[in-house]
């Protein structure tokens, strides 16, 4: 058997990663300690890291799933993987849920014993077809469009965030409407230390956004991080975006359109910090995607319009009140 040591300080070929954001099915936000008891059931006995500043972030420890399927480079050449993927639970202002895994490719000439692949959690070992495929094409087929065949990750997150949106401690009351946004990330290990880090983000379908990287070696222990990062914002404009279309149409209650406006203002407006919690050597990435295309000018506009709409919607209440009260 191959020692599992002797690929420890060696760059992954590739990191691939997916990343499951949806409301927390709850009526309120929950506090720091209530957000901690809830992702202590991710993996019982181990330590739940969290912060409260500048905004409270709660993390799970990982859980690890063992694989043994195929990649599909853009060539349409099946690569056979084995391994573990990574997952944990993320939770946001106790407000927003996300289930987030990864898993770093290794090459490996031969297949292993599966006590191999377990001594390195996180990780799968191309072990088939591979030959001298470059990274670039494993990130291709990774971030196109998912293969039931495929390396998984999209269910694999996913079950992440149900485990912890079933839990019997969540009231199962949404104080607004809000889908789920999936965000699908690579990582390619760049020669050229002194021109990185890179990425391109990109709007695949309503639902699914895809991020490509290519950062120095270091770097790639905190790129998972940033995804999540930007993910929960990707998120909140996603979000308020469906809410201000909705809003602009004339066909609902004023009191329903507040009962919607106001706890997602109210809720959503305080979690909107670009970076916060983005290692240091990536967050110029966020100075790239604030000059395009311009997540916080966006972010803002939105916000604006529906202040706008809240104050319009409440003035209406008003004026209908003093009418009803006039007739009385």
């Amino acid at each position: 058997m191959a020692d599992a040591r002797a690929n420890s300080d060696e760059p992954p070929l590739v990191v691939l990663g997916e990343i499951h954001t949806c409301l927390l099915p709850s009526q309120h936000a929950l506090d720091t300690a209530a957000s901690i008891e809830l992702l202590r059931a991710v993996q019982r006995g181990l330590t739940v890291t969290s912060r409260e500043r500048p905004m409270p972030l709660v993390i799970s420890p990982n859980r690890f799933e063992g694989v043994d399927c195929v990649l599909i480079p853009k060539s349409g050449k099946h690569v056979h993987v084995i391994g573990t993927v990574a997952s944990r639970t993320v939770v946001i202002g106790g407000r927003v849920l996300q289930g987030s895994s990864q898993t770093r490719v290794m090459r490996s000439p031969e297949r292993q014993p599966w006590s191999y692949y377990l001594s390195r959690p996180g990780t799968v070992d191309a072990v088939r077809n591979l030959g001298s495929a470059p990274a670039g094409r494993l990130v291709d087929g990774h971030l196109r469009l998912q293969h039931d065949d495929k390396l998984d990750l999209t269910s694999i997150s996913q079950r992440m965030s149900t485990f912890a949106r079933v839990d019997p401690r969540l009231d199962q009351k949404m104080p607004f409407r809000a889908g789920a946004t999936r965000l699908r990330w690579a990582v390619e290990v760049g020669a050229e230390s002194n021109q990185l880090p890179r990425f391109a983000f990109h709007l695949a379908d309503k639902t699914l956004r895809t991020v490509r990287l290519t950062l120095a070696a270091p770097d790639i222990a905190v790129a998972q991080r940033f995804c999540e990062d930007l993910a929960i914002h990707d998120w909140l404009l996603t979000t308020i975006d469906q809410v201000a279309d909705r809003a602009g149409r004339n066909d609902q209650e004023t009191d329903a359109l507040l009962d919607q406006l106001v706890p997602l203002l109210d809720q959503l407006v305080p979690l909107w910090m670009p970076g916060a919690h983005t290692a240091p050597q990536l967050r110029q990435l966020w100075a790239d995607l604030e000059m395009d295309p311009g997540f916080t000018r966006q972010w803002t506009a939105r916000v604006g319009q529906l202040r706008d709409r809240v104050t319009t919607a409440t003035l209406e209440a008003l004026r209908h009140s003093k009418i009803i009260s006039h007739d009385w």
